[in-house]
């Protein structure tokens, strides 16, 4: 067993060795996961920054799609100028529910969805997650928003997210608050081991916002959060709570574990090397 394991080796290092010395060996990453990486140039800039897309990967969804949905005799809708229809609410719809079979390709077209929400297509991140609520007992209107949202991203299947390292100088300044009276004994504790920075400082900037009454029936607790790190947009992410609130008040503060988010990129960025003003 000690002697194959030695031939086994050494054959993998001349593999590796004949890989590593090829013309295409090392070059620039162009996919990752499904992800399509790519350079973009923007407007006025004379270098090009990178950029994450997933038309590539929404293109083969789109195929399995209509090849799924062709039996049914349904197509994807040509003319679509929104995730989903006008004025529609999953919440109120009142269609019969679906048959097992549909049930289970509903559940495979909010799986698709999901990742391509993961590969940057934040436009749409919102109505997949009210959809995502009904995966269990889905209802024919469920199914055919589903749809008209595959449509909208076949009307538009190349949008990217650049990674924009510049400042976020168009923002307006925050006035920094001073909470010392009251965590008078707190300080930033940061890991003892953590590398020196090197580089650039980068900046944090994080959206959030809850919405206590955008479900009619429930009224439950819908927060969305979209954290950059300069320009570039590094983390979005959408949640129903399986809670309600009466007054916007308490409903705010629900959204607030979004904070723990930075306070990780707090923690790992330094890490990787870059410094970070606090």
């Amino acid at each position: 067993m000690e002697e194959k394991k030695k031939e086994f080796m050494e054959d993998l290092k001349k593999n590796l060795k004949k890989k590593a010395d090829g013309p295409d060996s090392i070059k620039e990453p162009t996919t990752y996961l499904g992800t399509t990486i790519l350079k973009h140039k923007l407007d006025g800039d004379d270098y090009f920054t990178w950029a994450i897309g997933s038309e590539a990967y929404l293109q083969e969804s789109l195929r399995v799609v209509k090849k799924q949905i062709a039996p049914m005799q349904l197509t994807l809708k040509k003319k679509v100028c929104s995730t989903l229809p006008t004025g529609y609410k999953p919440e109120l719809d009142s269609t019969p529910f679906v048959d097992d079979d549909t049930a289970i390709l509903y559940m495979q077209l909010i799986g698709i969805l999901r990742w391509l929400v993961e590969l940057g297509r934040i436009d749409v991140a919102a109505k997949v997650s009210m959809l995502l609520s009904y995966n269990t007992m889905p209802r024919e209107g469920h199914f055919h928003a589903a749809l008209h949202i595959f449509a909208y991203l076949q009307k538009h299947p190349d949008r990217v997210l650049v990674m924009d390292c510049g400042y976020a100088d168009h923002l307006r300044p925050l006035k920094k608050a001073d909470y010392s009276q009251f965590y008078e004994f707190t300080k930033d504790e940061l890991p003892s081991d953590m590398p020196t920075p090197l580089g650039k400082a980068v900046d944090f900037t994080m959206f959030v916002d809850a919405s206590h009454t955008a479900n009619v029936v429930t009224r439950q607790l819908r927060t969305g959060v979209l954290i950059f790190v300069n320009k570039a947009p590094i983390i979005w992410d959408r949640k129903n709570y399986f809670r309600n609130e009466t007054t916007r008040n308490p409903a705010e503060p629900t959204s607030l574990p979004c904070v723990a988010l930075v306070l990780n990129l707090r923690r790992k960025l330094p890490n990787l090397s870059p410094s970070q003003p606090f």
